[in-house]
């Protein structure tokens, strides 16, 4: 008989005692990701608590996919990988498959330059476009979602699963062709079969159903991995999506899990819901509810055919905020469940859901049951627990279940399986060879993450070009060491030239700033020159030849004259010859100055000086790119390993150990724990 973590006998038994009756609640929205893993509570209930109901279903209330304008598309629908530049702000949900060791884990710019990567100094040496180049290196490794290139939003349950049959097989045909690539030869003729085996399940069941849903499909396999994962058949679980689960109408208003809805309606409680949302939203891209129609409360309506839309309560109306808004008329206002559920009962029939926005949605569900969540999902949890704080500061207390987190530990587990992984080169890297048998990789991953860890803190603190060679040579010996002795050859050289270069620039600005300041004196004389003329001269010269016009006689006058005009004019022959001087000098000065830059100009293009500096060059854009792979394994390897330890896909136990000795060993070590959601303390 298999032995369980001590927590689980904690947390299940604390369950049992105060949440007696609680129905137990797992939702994901696609079964090619970690949702089927949650398999491995169904196995612990059945040992532990065998009373206990396990909802299990998919989420097929929310949005198909978002695909981003700087993603060029042509078809309709869409196989892509997530990056930090054309796809940054991709989002898919649905579509989403990662293959064996992969990860929507995205290198981002961001995190490049906190590191110290120069991304555009070190795309100066690819080969093709900048875009393309920026799209390669902050790509997720072994991810890819399909995703919905439409005009219209397209919501999950909306999506007929042969409108995107073929797009789908290919999707989990890469994902499954990726994980072979990681096995070695011994475990692939079974891997084949399996992956064989699950795209017929596909093909048979858009045979078999040609109006189904993609999700529909995700809802059937949802049982059929569960019993594929335990082999046994998951009896007494229930199966939904969220659609079925918030499905709204008279005969459902009186449910618990819409108490929350209640609560925005009701004029007694409204401002202090509506304030405590859109506190918890603070500092997020989340929309508060001032950024929708007037009136809007944080829950969204589905209707089949039709789409999903924000609710937005008005005076003498009710709008759903969909792309065409729909407006039904009321003859008062809207303030209780009974009345809203009426009126949309009235205008869509019974088959809508009213589900929640991010935050709402998992504090709708907790109010009627445990929710079921894998360790590290959603990012959304410490905003609805600060929502259910206000609420309950402010005194309304709904009483949310706690949250019930699983953490399975699928890398410690691995050890179990006898398979031999080829590693894809960035874990090839890390762990220092290409192929690893499992227990190797089980006892060695944890040290693998810490170093790479390591590693980027290292790469972070190189402040220096001479630091950061150095460093690359003691990691790396040669040919960085011949490399650091080059630099260091080429930096004393060009050193060396710039100390026997200094004294001749330095002489060379002086000449220049001489030859200046020659010309500056030059022209001021000039200047000084022609008002000599106007003042010494001119008059003196005009005087003697009104004299003479006049015939004067008068010998001493004119005698005085020709003394001042004689004065005058050695006067203007000095400052003529201090002009051609001072000229002289700053032809000289200018032409001495060309020279000594020429000379300069020509020992800094010498051959050597030249090699020099292209060595230099080239050296540290080759350190720009081994520092660019370096801090991409690194964050690939100690970001991307960690998170899948907690959250694996399911189908990869299927696949690389069919003999599912890695998944029951995954059930031995799993942890439980609880998540208060309003205030409490974890157990």
């Amino acid at each position: 008989m298999a032995h369980f973590h001590s927590s689980v006998l904690e947390v299940l038994g604390r369950i049992r005692r105060e949440f007696s009756g609680v129905k137990l609640l797992a939702l994901g929205q696609t079964v090619y990701w970690d949702e089927p893993m949650k398999s491995v509570l169904w196995l612990l209930l059945d040992r532990y608590y065998p009373e206990a109901v396990l909802v299990a279903g998919i989420h097929d209330a929310d949005y198909f996919s978002k695909v981003p304008p700087g993603a060029h598309t042509f078809n309709e629908w869409t196989i892509l990988p997530h990056n930090d530049w054309s796809t940054r702000d991709l989002w898919v949900a649905t579509g989403e498959i990662s293959c064996l060791f992969g990860s929507e884990t995205i290198p981002t710019r961001e995190m490049f330059l906190a590191h110290g990567v120069q991304l555009e100094k070190a795309g100066r040496h690819f080969a093709g476009e900048r875009n393309e180049f920026l799209d390669k290196v902050t790509e997720a490794w072994g991810w890819r979602g399909l995703a919905y290139a439409g005009n219209a939003d397209m919501t999950a349950c909306c999506v007929k699963l042969r409108d995107v049959l073929p797009q789908l097989l290919e999707l989990i045909h890469w994902a499954f062709e990726a994980t072979l690539n990681c096995l070695a030869e011994s475990a692939r003729f079974r891997a084949e079969k399996v992956c064989s085996e699950l795209l017929s399940d596909v093909q048979d069941y858009a045979s078999k159903y040609p109006e189904a849903t993609v999700t529909d499909m995700y809802r059937h396999f949802l049982a059929t991995f569960y019993a594929r994962l335990t082999r046994r058949q998951p009896v007494g679980m229930e199966s939904t999506s969220s659609c079925r689960l918030f499905r709204f109408n008279s005969s459902t208003v009186h449910l618990p899990r819409f108490d929350l809805v209640r609560a925005f309606l009701d004029p007694k409680t409204r401002k202090q819901c509506q304030e405590a949302y859109d506190s918890a939203l603070e500092g997020s891209d989340i929309y508060t509810l001032d950024r929708f129609c007037e009136g809007a409360i944080p829950f969204d309506l589905v209707v089949p055919g039709v789409g999903r839309g924000t609710i937005c309560l008005q005076d003498d109306r009710v709008v759903i905020d969909m792309p065409e808004h729909v407006h039904i008329e009321s003859t008062q206002p809207v303030t209780t469940l009974e009345m809203l559920a009426e009126l949309v009962e009235e205008r869509f029939g019974p088959d809508v859901s009213l589900v929640g926005k991010a935050v709402t949605l998992i504090l709708t569900a907790s109010r009627e049951f445990i929710f079921v969540m894998n360790e590290q999902a959603s990012a959304y949890v410490w905003r609805c627990k600060k929502m259910a704080d206000l609420l309950k500061d402010s005194g309304l207390d709904l009483g949310f279940h706690p949250i019930l987190r699983l953490d399975y530990g699928a890398w410690d587990a691995v050890g179990a399986s006898e398979v031999e992984f080829i590693l894809p080169d960035h874990l090839a890297r890390a762990f220092g060879r290409k192929e690893i048998t499992a227990g190797d990789f089980a006892q060695s991953w944890r040290h693998v993450v810490a170093e790479q860890e390591k590693t980027l803190k290292e790469v972070a603190a190189l402040d220096s070009l001479d630091v950061a060679i150095a460093f690359l040579a003691e990691r790396f010996g040669e040919p960085w060491v011949t490399k650091m002795h080059q630099h260091l050859d080429a930096s004393v050289y060009l050193r060396e030239l710039a100390e026997r270069t200094a004294p001749l620039k330095q002489e060379s600005i002086n000449l220049r700033d001489l030859s200046h300041r020659l010309k500056q004196e030059a022209h001021h004389l000039e200047i000084e020159k022609g008002r000599h003329f106007r003042r010494s001269i001119k008059p003196v010269r005009d005087r003697l030849s009104e004299l003479e016009a006049m015939g004067s006689k008068d010998s001493q006058e004119i005698e005085f004259l020709r003394l001042s005009l004689e004065k005058a004019e050695k006067e203007r022959s000095r400052l003529e010859s201090e002009i051609e001087r001072l000229h002289a000098e700053g032809i000289h000065a200018r032409n001495k100055h060309l020279e000594i830059k020429a000379k300069v100009a020509s020992m800094e293009r010498s051959n050597e000086a030249v090699h020099a500096r292209a060595l230099i060059k080239a050296i540290e854009q080759e350190v720009e790119l081994v520092k660019l792979d370096l801090v991409r394994d690194a964050f690939l390897v100690s970001k991307g390993l960690v998170y899948t330890n907690h959250r694996p896909c399911a189908w990869w136990f299927m696949v690389a150990d069919p003999t599912m000795k890695w998944f029951d060993r995954v059930a031995e070590i799993t942890k439980l724990r609880l998540e208060e959601l309003g205030g409490e303390t974890n157990a």
